[in-house]
């Protein structure tokens, strides 16, 4: 028997297929045959007429039918409105108190990009929407200090330096820094002018980057980038794949949704790499089923140098993951932190340069 989180990581890749080809705006029957056609394609089982029964105090009472039912282990619930809402959520964790099954998965397809949930049943008379957490985490979430408290925290600065001549992406605009008044020239103060891309030095890139109806730098959820971060040592691996989280439960990467990727490939801050490790292309969906929202990396892009397509953006992008760009992790350990990597309000904005810290 599959693993419940791998199973619902592939339901939510052929699911993110389907909304991608689709698009918003069918009845709720065609995503469902659809996602039956492509989960087909990815051996798996997929029923639409599987028939569950509904037990009140040990008693059947009566039968329901979900969606599709995947591999007999997880219900699938298709919306097509424009956004899952909490009486859909409800709506989905009775139906698996009420059949015994142990995982659910409520899809969206109404929105500019899929949306989908991971639910569990509750054993309780009332519903809570919380996400059951059963084992600690294998790093435990730093606590923060009081304003008014002294320091009792390391802070971390994991940015790169941005000066005239920093490393740039290729064909991008350089960073140019210098002075439209100058003391020294007799001025009564200084005053600095900057120009550059707002992709170079330490970034994030805004959604709208790499997707014309995406959110702008300006639109951006800022809390996203700011609380607990892992860092992982992915040093000597030229591809991203599950196996860099071993030893890690599902529940440790849903307390922690920010993930950091140290891989120390790109040393030399004084040069533009050529070549450097990238995701496997599975690996975005797989983190997305795991509540994963963040994933930074000390390289240029997630994508290829000469890529044509920016294929691993549009993947984050479907699996709702944001992306932050050229950090500097050469002294930073394994094991979680916390994370406060703010942009600039540039309105209307596809990135912006950030000062990344990480604090402990």
């Amino acid at each position: 028997m599959e693993n419940h989180a791998d199973l619902t990581a592939r339901i939510i890749g052929a699911a993110i297929a389907v909304h991608k080809k689709l698009g918003p705006g069918f009845l709720e029957s065609v995503y469902r045959r659809a996602l039956q056609v492509e989960l087909a394609r990815s051996r798996l089982r997929a029923e639409s007429d599987a028939k569950l029964s509904v037990t009140y105090d040990q008693i059947v009472v009566g039968e329901f039918i979900p969606d599709l039912l995947v591999e007999s282990q997880v219900v699938i619930e298709l919306k097509a409105s424009s956004a899952l809402t909490l009486a859909h959520e409800v709506q989905t964790v009775n139906y698996l108190t009420v059949t015994g099954i142990e995982v659910g998965l409520l899809l969206g397809f109404g929105g500019a990009r899929l949306e989908f949930k991971r639910k569990h049943p509750h054993r309780h008379a009332h519903y809570r929407p919380v996400h059951p957490v059963s084992a600690r985490p294998v790093h435990p979430v730093p606590s923060l200090p009081a304003m008014n408290s002294p320091p009792n925290y390391r802070i971390i600065d994991i940015s790169r330096p941005l000066y005239t001549g920093s490393p740039h992406w290729p064909g991008d605009s350089a960073t140019a820094l210098d002075l439209t008044a100058s003391m020294a020239a007799g001025a009564a103060c200084n005053v600095g002018r900057l120009s550059c891309s707002v992709h170079n030095g330490t970034h994030l890139d805004a959604p709208f980057h790499y997707n014309s109806r995406g959110l702008t730098t300006d639109q951006l959820d800022l809390s996203l980038y700011v609380g607990p971060a892992r860092v992982i040592d992915a040093r000597g691996h030229p591809t991203f794949t599950p196996a860099l989280f071993h030893g890690l439960t599902d529940a440790d990467l849903a307390a922690v949704p920010r993930i950091l990727f140290r891989t120390d490939a790109w040393s030399d801050l004084t040069t533009f790499p050529t070549v450097w490790p990238l995701l496997d292309r599975a690996l975005p969906a797989w983190l997305a089923a795991r509540g994963v929202k963040l994933i930074g990396l000390d390289l240029p892009s997630v994508d290829e140098l000469n890529n044509k397509d920016m294929a691993i953006h549009h993947l984050l992008d479907d699996a709702g993951i944001l992306i932050i760009e050229s950090l500097d992790l050469r002294d930073v350990e394994a094991g979680v932190y916390e994370l406060i990597a703010l942009p600039l309000k540039l309105r209307g904005g596809d990135g912006s340069p950030i000062r990344a810290i990480l604090r402990r």
